[in-house]
Order: C-alpha cells, then structure tokens, then sequence
C-alpha cells in the first residue's frame, strides 16, 4: 500500500512517497500521484525499483521534454531542419554554438527517443563537482520549463537536494507588502559562479539566461500556486532592492535538504516557485535529469493552458516564446498547446 507523508519545513508543499509498486501500478494511479504532485510542488518517491529507461517510461507519462536553448537555437539555423549533425558540420555555423552543441550531446541531450534526458555526474556530466548553489533552471527565460525530474543510478547516497518553497512566505506577510511584492519586476543575467563554482560551462550559460531580461517576482505554478520566482543564480536587482534583501532572508526557513536514502531514489519538483540546490559529495555519483512540460497533466487539474504571468507584457512575451518553442520543436515529433 502506497504512503504518503509530508515534507518537513515546506508547510505542506512538498511529500514523500513510500512503498509504490511500479510494476503494478495501473496508470491512473501514475496520472492521479501526478495531479498530486501539481499541487504539492515537490514529491520524493524512494526506493522505486526503476532504472534510467523505466524512469523514462513512467516520467513521459506527465509531460514532454523540453531544453529551451536547444529548441530555439533552430530559429537561427533554420536550414538545419533539426538536425544537430546539420550544424555541426556546417561551415556557416558559429563555433560558439558549436561548442555549445558539443557540450550539450556529451552530457546526454539531443537524443530525441530517449527524451533527451541529461546526465547529472562528474564525467560527461551536468554540474560534474561540487556543491550547487540555490538556483532554479532556465531562470532568466521567460518560458522557463516548469517540472524537473532527477532519478538517482548510482552514488547517490553521500549527497542532498535541497527545496525552498516561497508560497508559505508569500502568504505569511502583510497585505500591503505583498502588493509590494505583487509589483516587483526582477532583472536578470548570467552570474558566474552563483550555481557552481567548480564546473560551469557554455550550455549552462545559455541555458540559464540567454540574454539579459525582466521577468516579475510573483508568478503561478502550472497548477496556480502563487508564489515567487527568485532564482539567486540570475537575479541581479529589481525595482525594491531592500524589500528583496527582505524577501531572502524570509525564504531561509521554507527549506529542507534531502539526503537520498537509496540510489534509485526520484525526485520531482516545480521549476516556477520552488529552488533547489545539491551538498555532500559528488564522486562516482550519477543521477538523470529530465526537464518538462506538463503536457498530460495540465488540463486535468487546471483547465487551461500554463501562463505564469498576471501582467503585461510579460503574458504576451511568454505566449510569444511558447508559440517559438512549440514550432521549434515540431522536428522531435513533440507538440505544445497553441498559445493564441
């Protein structure tokens, strides 16, 4: 029998789920712990019995993948009709893209029939060494891609993954400094070192904040939690500089470090209002990373499409960038909701 118990510290934000059979779970029970974990923000399902292909088989379930850089990089390349090798061998191609290429096929991308799910270890790896630093992925995009899954291979159990949710801190304030709050537009840029400061590469980069931009501080999650999204790693300012430094300091407590009991551990969580970090050791330590849209799952708890934005312009920008994203993509046999 299935158990599901609360998260520490996330004020009812975050479960742990103990004892699921994946042989014999039906797919309704995968759909319904799936609508669960919307409204949750975090879940951590231990000792699953699952390897890197059946992670995938349950995973895809929920949502398609998605890496930004990788989809809208074919709108500068749009000869390339897809086809990573067509850039690479292209003489046209900047070299920069085509490191950055390289760097994102050696850590596991571009593999379109295995989801193109990344690896997470210090060879050939995501993030190789060291501790990360709070951060949330695609940060600075303002179509961030909204759920991570992290399945565990090997190595695992010498380390932690860290959340911070923010609604708690959003709810626990005044009136009149959430409509502060409300108001706050963050700018954004690609920090050096604000992640992980032993091994930070070119995809990183570009993956995280393409270009400097402005996106606010209050969003929704793609089941309409409102809460805030203030990513340290590319978060350079805003409008109300002392009310952030507030904000910080408030978000200290909304936090728990989990120290994975079993290798086969998987962990899912919002990408929109929650941050997420890593501590302990990382030698010989190998997870998978799977980041995506919840493309199965959003109708059914919410009835539309995702828009994390409740102001313009930033609604039109993100319909804007989805609406790219979505026709990018149409060469992986992948589709979005139109966004009209």
């Amino acid at each position: 029998m299935t158990r599901i118990t609360n998260i520490p510290n996330l004020e009812g934000y975050g479960v742990f789920v103990d004892d699921i059979d994946f042989k014999n779970l039906s797919r309704q029970e995968w759909m319904d712990l799936g609508k669960l974990h919307m409204k949750k923000l975090v879940m951590i399902i231990r000792k699953t019995g699952l390897d890197k292909r059946s992670f995938h088989q349950v995973i895809k379930k929920w949502g398609k993948s998605r890496q930004n850089y990788a989809a809208t990089l074919f709108t500068k390349y749009p000869w390339a009709e897809g086809n990573f090798r067509n850039i690479l061998t292209s003489p046209d191609v900047d070299k920069h893209d085509k490191d950055i290429i390289r760097e994102y096929w050696k850590i596991g991308g571009c593999n379109y029939k295995q989801g193109n799910i990344l690896r997470v270890a210090e060879e050939n790896g995501l993030f190789g060494s060291g501790e990360l630093l709070w951060h949330s992925n695609e940060s600075g995009d303002i179509a961030f891609t909204p759920g991570v899954a992290l399945m565990g291979e090997r190595g695992m159990c010498n380390s932690a993954t860290g959340f911070m949710v923010t609604t708690p801190y959003y709810y626990s304030v005044s009136d009149s400094i959430r409509s502060e709050l409300d108001e706050m537009i963050l700018t954004h840029d690609f920090q050096t070192g604000k992640i992980n400061v032993e091994d930070e590469n070119l995809f990183l980069y570009k993956n995280m904040c393409p270009e400097p931009t402005e996106i606010p501080l209050v969003i929704q999650s793609p089941a309409g939690i409102k809460g805030l999204h203030y990513p340290y790693n590319t978060v350079t300012g805003s409008n109300n500089n002392r009310l952030l430094a507030e904000v910080k300091k408030g978000l200290e407590k909304y936090t728990y470090d989990y120290w994975w009991e079993n290798d086969d551990d998987l962990l899912i969580f919002d990408n929109s209002i929650v941050q997420h970090r890593r501590l302990g050791h990382t030698k010989d330590r190998l997870c998978h990373r799977y980041q995506f849209d919840y493309t199965y799952l959003q109708y059914k708890v919410t009835k539309q499409n995702y828009i994390p934005y409740f102001q313009e312009p930033y609604r039109s920008r993100y319909v804007d960038k989805m609406n790219l994203i979505g026709n990018m993509l149409k060469h992986e046999g992948i589709s979005f909701p139109v966004f009209v």
